[in-house]
Formats: C-alpha cells, sequence, structure tokens
C-alpha cells in the first residue's frame, strides 16, 4: 500500500530550496543560450576556477571521451568537445555536490554510487553504439537518475528504508511504487527541472519505466534498458541482464544480446575511474 502522504513535486521544492545551481553553471548555460558569447569567453570563465578546471580536464582526459592525445587546457577541451558537452561536465561535478549535501545515513551510499555510475557509463555506451549525438548526456542523465532518492532518504526515511527491501521477486522500482506511489526517477526530474537543467537531461526521467516509449523512441530505449542495466550490475546477487533487460526493446535498438554484455563490461571497467575524479573517497568495491 503506497504512502499518499508522500509528494513527489513537495520533496522536489524542498531540494530546490535546500540545494542551490552553483553560479558557474547557471553562467554557462547563459553564455551558451545567449547567442553572443563564443567558446573562448565560457573557457576565461571557467578557468577563473582552479579546482573546477581541474576536474574538467580530468574528466575530458577520461574514458568519457577517449581522445588520441591529451587535453592539456580548458579552451582546448571546449573546441575539441564542444559548449554543450562541457556543461554536461560541469554538471557532473555539480551531480557530486548534491550527492554530498543530500547524502543520507538511511541508505547505503556505495550502493547508490555504484548504481549512479554504472548506470551512466552503461547509457553513454548505448548512445554512441546507436548513434544518438551528445552520448556524453545519457552519462549526466544515468548519473542523476537516482537524485530522488537521496531526497526521499532525507524526508521520509522510513519510507527510504522501506522502498530498498526490493527482491527477486520485485524490482526497485516496482517496489518504490507500492511504497510511496512514484518512481524516484520521476522525483529526480522534478528535482532537476526545477533547477533548470535543459530540458533533455530531465525529461527521459519522467517516463523512463514505460516500455511503449522505449519501444517507440531510441531515446527512451536507452536510458529504460541502462537504468535495468545498473540495477542488476549493483545487485548481482539478485538479477541477471535477462531477468530486467527487455530483449524486445534491445532489438528495437538494432542491438543484440553481445551488444548489451560489452556495455555492461565497459560500465564494469572504467567505473572506479571515473569515481575516482569525482569522489576519491567512495571505493565501489
Amino acid at each position: 500500500m503506497s504512502d499518499t502522504s508522500i509528494n513527489p513535486k513537495e520533496i522536489a521544492r524542498a531540494s530546490n530550496q535546500s540545494f542551490t545551481m552553483p553560479e558557474i553553471c547557471l553562467r554557462i548555460r547563459e553564455m551558451l543560450d545567449d547567442g553572443v558569447s563564443d567558446l573562448d569567453d565560457i573557457a576565461d570563465l571557467i578557468s577563473l576556477d582552479p579546482a573546477l578546471s581541474s576536474k574538467l580536464l580530468k574528466l575530458a582526459n577520461s574514458p568519457l571521451f577517449r581522445f588520441s592525445s591529451e587535453i592539456d587546457s580548458v579552451s582546448k577541451a571546449i573546441n575539441i568537445i564542444g559548449g554543450e558537452a562541457l556543461f554536461n561536465l560541469v554538471m557532473i561535478e555539480t551531480a557530486n555536490s548534491a550527492f554530498e549535501h543530500f547524502s543520507s545515513d538511511v541508505i547505503d551510499l556505495k550502493r547508490f554510487w555504484r548504481q549512479s555510475i554504472y548506470t551512466a557509463l552503461f547509457a553513454k555506451h548505448l548512445a554512441k553504439i546507436t548513434r544518438i549525438r551528445g552520448s556524453e548526456r545519457f552519462f549526466l542523465i544515468g548519473l542523476l537518475h537516482n537524485l530522488g532518492e537521496l531526497m526521499v532518504a532525507l524526508k521520509h526515511p522510513e519510507a527510504a528504508i522501506e522502498c530498498v527491501k526490493y527482491d527477486k521477486t520485485i524490482s526497485p522500482w516496482k517496489q518504490q511504487l507500492s511504497v510511496i506511489g512514484f518512481h524516484y526517477t520521476w522525483c529526480s526530474a522534478a528535482i532537476l527541472e526545477l533547477w533548470n537543467i535543459p530540458n533533455q537531461v530531465y525529461s527521459p526521467l519522467y517516463c523512463v519505466h514505460d516500455q511503449n516509449k522505449a519501444l517507440s523512441n531510441k531515446e527512451s530505449a536507452v536510458m529504460y534498458t541502462s537504468l535495468r542495466a545498473g540495477v542488476v550490475m549493483s545487485h548481482e546477487e539478485l538479477y541477471s541482464v535477462n531477468d530486467l533487460v527487455s530483449p524486445l526493446i534491445v532489438k528495437s535498438m538494432g542491438l543484440e544480446e553481445q551488444d548489451i554484455q560489452d556495455a555492461v563490461k565497459y560500465a564494469q571497467m572504467e567505473a572506479q575511474s571515473i569515481v575516482n575524479i569525482m569522489n576519491p573517497s567512495i571505493s565501489l568495491h
């Protein structure tokens, strides 16, 4: 029986009051949209923040991009990957700050990070092999997909404890629906929308569990499959790919079972190296 007193929109509003987007994120977004600023202007702005510059260069040289030569300056990074990709990298760093801000003793943070990173890497890989432009955007969507869990854990800890009581017979998202009446991904999308994140980042999360949409839309199919693969990789003792990943949706993307297995291997192989850049204090093992 779901707890109808828990309102995802109220949780999203509480998160918006508690955590504000860093000024540099807002400024970069404005510069990308104003039609006047160029990439050099954005590079100059980021260079004023040495810590952020360093983190962005590490991400630009990470397995997220796999460039043939090292990127050694912010301006070079922007000119190679483009402004939108750079904004996504800044948002990846912001996600790290949000995770720390909303962390709770109620949930297993190692499991939370593992699920977020695995989903993010899997989504990026799937977007790339299905030839969707801007695959780093899918990394960001995957990374932020479960942000709602942190907020529910803070505001309604008893409900969050009940939500993790899934097992081989019930998936995490079905347990969430049973306990709180909505999916964590819906709450995540509402939070990101209030933060004025671009629509293409948050909107897929509102319908990420809609199988019909996944069958008719490639981007939806990528996120539908990636979220499930992330849960499998985080809970190998409970689920297998065959349990949660739909062959019909895999086929609708023009992919085969081996492509999914390759994406799993990629995510597992690169996960710790990405976490080491984002939050060195977290070990996924």
